[in-house]
């Protein structure tokens, strides 16, 4: 998991550049910075080696929770005026309800 803020390192490392191109193409798709693209592999693999448990004391995970969804939503915006339109959204759906 990713934590924002809480007892962050900066670090500058040295990657290949085709490795870079793929965690900026892969950090595009999910719609992630390459930052947390990065973090959350460090984890994944330091968990895999058994190298990291929980969070430290003092990191609460909804607050890391709500960091990321602001964080998130500064990246990811609808259009300007868009509005809902369920109908728009569900109508395939809608169209094979029954009356």
């Amino acid at each position: 998991m990713y934590y924002i803020g809480k007892a962050m390192v900066k670090t500058a490392i040295d990657i290949p550049e085709h490795q870079y191109e793929a965690i900026e193409s892969l950090a595009q798709s999910l719609g992630v910075s390459e930052e947390e693209l990065i973090c959350r592999a460090v984890a994944e693999f330091l968990k895999s080696h058994k190298q990291i448990g929980p969070p430290p004391s003092g990191v609460d995970p909804l607050e890391d929770f709500i960091a990321l969804a602001l964080e998130t939503s500064k990246k990811h915006r609808l259009p300007e005026g868009y509005r809902f339109n369920r109908d728009e959204l569900y109508g395939g759906y809608n169209a094979r309800l029954p009356e």
